[in-house]
Protein backbone atom coordinates (compact mmCIF):
# COMPACT_ATOMS: atom_id res chain seq x y z
CA UNK A 1 0.00 0.00 0.00
CA UNK A 2 1.22 3.63 -0.54
CA UNK A 3 2.05 5.67 2.09
CA UNK A 4 -0.32 8.34 2.34
CA UNK A 5 0.06 10.43 5.42
CA UNK A 6 1.68 13.57 5.17
CA UNK A 7 5.26 14.03 5.10
CA UNK A 8 5.42 18.06 5.39
CA UNK A 9 6.50 19.47 8.90
CA UNK A 10 3.95 21.05 10.94
CA UNK A 11 0.20 20.79 12.57
CA UNK A 12 -2.51 18.79 10.64
CA UNK A 13 -3.83 15.35 9.30
CA UNK A 14 -3.22 16.35 6.29
CA UNK A 15 -0.17 17.77 3.78
CA UNK A 16 -3.04 20.25 2.39
CA UNK A 17 -3.64 21.24 6.07
CA UNK A 18 0.05 21.68 6.89
CA UNK A 19 0.90 23.58 4.00
CA UNK A 20 -2.17 26.10 4.12
CA UNK A 21 -1.77 26.37 8.01
CA UNK A 22 -5.02 25.45 8.40
CA UNK A 23 -5.02 25.24 12.13
CA UNK A 24 -3.48 28.01 12.14
CA UNK A 25 -5.66 30.28 10.33
CA UNK A 26 -8.64 28.83 12.24
CA UNK A 27 -7.20 29.71 15.50
CA UNK A 28 -7.16 33.35 14.22
CA UNK A 29 -10.78 33.87 15.01
CA UNK A 30 -12.28 34.48 18.36
CA UNK A 31 -13.86 31.30 20.11
CA UNK A 32 -17.57 31.34 19.57
CA UNK A 33 -18.27 31.40 23.67
CA UNK A 34 -16.30 34.76 23.66
CA UNK A 35 -17.67 36.09 20.48
CA UNK A 36 -19.88 39.65 21.79
CA UNK A 37 -22.46 38.74 19.13
CA UNK A 38 -23.08 36.06 16.86
CA UNK A 39 -22.51 38.45 13.44
CA UNK A 40 -18.76 39.38 15.10
CA UNK A 41 -17.35 35.76 13.45
CA UNK A 42 -18.43 37.64 9.88
CA UNK A 43 -17.45 40.31 10.45
CA UNK A 44 -13.73 39.22 11.91
CA UNK A 45 -13.66 36.92 9.04
CA UNK A 46 -14.46 39.25 6.27
CA UNK A 47 -11.41 42.07 7.63
CA UNK A 48 -9.07 38.95 7.92
CA UNK A 49 -9.07 37.69 4.27
CA UNK A 50 -9.04 41.59 3.03
CA UNK A 51 -5.98 41.63 4.79
CA UNK A 52 -4.25 38.39 3.00
CA UNK A 53 -5.59 40.00 -0.12
CA UNK A 54 -4.67 43.21 0.23
CA UNK A 55 -1.07 42.09 1.12
CA UNK A 56 -0.67 40.37 -1.98
CA UNK A 57 -1.95 43.01 -4.34
CA UNK A 58 1.16 45.16 -2.25
CA UNK A 59 3.46 42.41 -3.43
CA UNK A 60 2.24 41.98 -6.88
CA UNK A 61 2.35 45.83 -7.28
CA UNK A 62 5.94 45.58 -6.61
CA UNK A 63 6.53 42.55 -9.56
CA UNK A 64 4.71 45.20 -11.54
CA UNK A 65 6.98 47.72 -11.24
CA UNK A 66 10.00 45.57 -11.65
CA UNK A 67 8.19 44.32 -14.81
CA UNK A 68 7.91 47.97 -16.37
CA UNK A 69 11.43 49.09 -15.39
CA UNK A 70 12.89 45.66 -17.47
CA UNK A 71 10.52 46.87 -19.95
CA UNK A 72 8.47 43.60 -19.56
CA UNK A 73 5.60 45.18 -20.51
CA UNK A 74 3.23 42.29 -21.43
CA UNK A 75 4.51 40.94 -17.95
CA UNK A 76 3.18 44.39 -15.74
CA UNK A 77 0.09 44.21 -18.21
CA UNK A 78 -0.69 41.22 -17.08
CA UNK A 79 0.12 41.18 -12.89
CA UNK A 80 -2.26 44.84 -12.92
CA UNK A 81 -4.83 42.69 -14.51
CA UNK A 82 -4.99 40.22 -11.67
CA UNK A 83 -4.47 43.04 -9.02
CA UNK A 84 -7.66 44.28 -10.30
CA UNK A 85 -10.01 40.74 -9.82
CA UNK A 86 -8.33 40.75 -6.48
CA UNK A 87 -9.96 44.60 -5.84
CA UNK A 88 -13.16 43.26 -7.66
CA UNK A 89 -13.91 40.18 -5.50
CA UNK A 90 -12.74 42.55 -2.07
CA UNK A 91 -15.85 44.54 -3.19
CA UNK A 92 -18.30 41.70 -3.54
CA UNK A 93 -16.85 40.79 -0.56
CA UNK A 94 -17.25 43.38 1.55
CA UNK A 95 -20.76 43.61 0.19
CA UNK A 96 -21.69 40.53 2.25
CA UNK A 97 -21.60 42.59 5.46
CA UNK A 98 -25.02 44.53 4.50
CA UNK A 99 -25.96 41.12 5.56
CA UNK A 100 -25.91 42.19 9.08
CA UNK A 101 -28.79 44.55 10.73
CA UNK A 102 -27.26 47.70 11.72
CA UNK A 103 -28.03 47.62 15.40
CA UNK A 104 -26.26 43.60 15.46
CA UNK A 105 -23.30 45.52 14.06
CA UNK A 106 -23.17 48.29 16.80
CA UNK A 107 -22.82 45.74 19.53
CA UNK A 108 -19.57 44.87 17.76
CA UNK A 109 -18.80 48.34 17.16
CA UNK A 110 -19.36 48.98 20.96
CA UNK A 111 -17.71 46.19 22.77
CA UNK A 112 -15.27 44.21 20.94
CA UNK A 113 -13.47 47.31 18.19
CA UNK A 114 -11.67 49.01 20.91
CA UNK A 115 -10.99 52.47 18.58
CA UNK A 116 -10.54 50.17 15.61
CA UNK A 117 -11.01 51.67 12.19
CA UNK A 118 -10.80 50.32 8.65
CA UNK A 119 -8.38 53.28 7.90
CA UNK A 120 -5.96 51.87 9.92
CA UNK A 121 -5.88 48.51 7.66
CA UNK A 122 -1.79 48.22 6.75
CA UNK A 123 -3.05 46.54 3.67
CA UNK A 124 -5.02 49.13 2.60
CA UNK A 125 -2.63 52.08 3.65
CA UNK A 126 0.05 50.33 1.79
CA UNK A 127 -1.95 50.31 -1.18
CA UNK A 128 -2.52 54.05 -0.98
CA UNK A 129 1.22 54.62 -2.84
CA UNK A 130 0.58 52.00 -5.79
CA UNK A 131 0.10 54.87 -8.15
CA UNK A 132 3.29 56.73 -6.00
CA UNK A 133 5.22 53.43 -7.07
CA UNK A 134 3.94 53.00 -10.71
CA UNK A 135 3.98 56.22 -12.03
CA UNK A 136 7.79 56.59 -11.99
CA UNK A 137 9.13 53.54 -13.70
CA UNK A 138 5.97 54.22 -16.16
CA UNK A 139 7.56 57.40 -17.03
CA UNK A 140 10.49 56.39 -17.57
CA UNK A 141 9.34 53.74 -19.92
CA UNK A 142 7.40 56.43 -21.47
CA UNK A 143 10.44 58.20 -22.37
CA UNK A 144 12.47 54.90 -23.23
CA UNK A 145 9.96 54.35 -25.69
CA UNK A 146 9.93 57.77 -26.71
CA UNK A 147 6.25 58.25 -26.81
CA UNK A 148 3.76 60.37 -25.00
CA UNK A 149 0.71 59.39 -22.85
CA UNK A 150 -1.16 60.92 -25.48
CA UNK A 151 0.23 60.07 -28.34
CA UNK A 152 -0.60 56.52 -27.20
CA UNK A 153 -4.03 57.84 -27.18
CA UNK A 154 -4.13 59.04 -30.38
CA UNK A 155 -3.16 55.70 -32.19
CA UNK A 156 -3.70 52.85 -29.74
CA UNK A 157 -2.82 50.37 -32.17
CA UNK A 158 0.82 51.76 -33.26
CA UNK A 159 2.38 50.29 -29.99
CA UNK A 160 -0.93 47.74 -28.71
CA UNK A 161 1.61 46.15 -25.67
CA UNK A 162 1.78 49.92 -24.02
CA UNK A 163 -1.26 50.82 -24.62
CA UNK A 164 -2.56 47.21 -22.73
CA UNK A 165 -0.25 48.75 -20.20
CA UNK A 166 -2.34 51.80 -20.03
CA UNK A 167 -5.78 50.30 -19.87
CA UNK A 168 -4.23 47.49 -16.70
CA UNK A 169 -3.57 50.78 -14.82
CA UNK A 170 -6.63 52.52 -15.66
CA UNK A 171 -8.42 48.87 -15.07
CA UNK A 172 -7.03 48.86 -11.38
CA UNK A 173 -7.25 52.10 -10.34
CA UNK A 174 -11.10 51.88 -11.43
CA UNK A 175 -11.48 49.06 -9.46
CA UNK A 176 -9.71 50.63 -6.52
CA UNK A 177 -11.69 53.63 -6.61
CA UNK A 178 -15.32 51.34 -6.93
CA UNK A 179 -13.74 49.39 -4.37
CA UNK A 180 -13.81 52.56 -2.12
CA UNK A 181 -17.26 53.93 -3.09
CA UNK A 182 -18.42 50.23 -1.93
CA UNK A 183 -17.08 50.91 1.19
CA UNK A 184 -18.30 54.40 1.82
CA UNK A 185 -22.01 52.87 0.82
CA UNK A 186 -21.46 50.02 3.34
CA UNK A 187 -20.37 52.40 6.26
CA UNK A 188 -23.51 54.61 5.44
CA UNK A 189 -25.84 51.48 5.37
CA UNK A 190 -24.21 50.33 8.75
CA UNK A 191 -24.08 52.94 10.56
CA UNK A 192 -24.92 56.33 8.43
CA UNK A 193 -23.23 59.32 7.11
CA UNK A 194 -23.61 61.21 10.21
CA UNK A 195 -21.59 59.32 12.79
CA UNK A 196 -18.14 60.34 13.77
CA UNK A 197 -16.03 56.72 13.12
CA UNK A 198 -14.16 55.26 16.33
CA UNK A 199 -11.50 57.34 15.27
CA UNK A 200 -13.61 60.49 15.42
CA UNK A 201 -13.69 60.87 11.61
CA UNK A 202 -17.03 61.38 10.11
CA UNK A 203 -18.26 58.54 7.99
CA UNK A 204 -18.46 61.03 5.15
CA UNK A 205 -15.42 62.12 4.47
CA UNK A 206 -14.86 58.60 3.05
CA UNK A 207 -16.28 59.96 0.39
CA UNK A 208 -13.39 61.85 -0.29
CA UNK A 209 -11.45 58.97 -1.32
CA UNK A 210 -13.54 57.99 -3.92
CA UNK A 211 -12.26 60.59 -5.87
CA UNK A 212 -8.91 60.51 -5.29
CA UNK A 213 -6.90 58.14 -8.38
CA UNK A 214 -3.72 56.73 -8.51
CA UNK A 215 -3.07 57.65 -12.17
CA UNK A 216 -4.48 60.98 -12.34
CA UNK A 217 -2.32 62.18 -15.27
CA UNK A 218 -3.90 58.94 -17.29
CA UNK A 219 -7.37 60.54 -16.95
CA UNK A 220 -6.74 64.24 -17.82
CA UNK A 221 -5.39 62.33 -20.81
CA UNK A 222 -8.45 61.40 -22.07
CA UNK A 223 -10.12 64.18 -21.32
CA UNK A 224 -7.37 66.07 -23.98
CA UNK A 225 -7.86 63.87 -26.19
CA UNK A 226 -11.61 64.48 -26.16
CA UNK A 227 -10.96 68.34 -26.41
CA UNK A 228 -9.06 67.78 -29.64
CA UNK A 229 -12.04 66.62 -31.46
CA UNK A 230 -13.81 69.70 -30.68
CA UNK A 231 -17.50 68.32 -30.63
CA UNK A 232 -20.34 70.58 -31.26
CA UNK A 233 -23.66 70.10 -29.13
Amino acid sequence: MPHTGPILEGRGDSDYERYIRVPELLELQKDVAKLSHPEERLFQITHQTAELWLHHVDYEIDRVVGFIGEDKVDDASSLLHRCRLIIDLLREQIIILETMAPVDYHVIRTTSLGRGSGQESPGFKKLLDSGKRIWPPFEALLGRREVTVLQMERDPRERPELFRLIQSMLDYDEAFLKWRYTHMRLAFRVIGSKVLSLKGVPAAQLESGTREPFFPKLWETISELTAEFKPSY
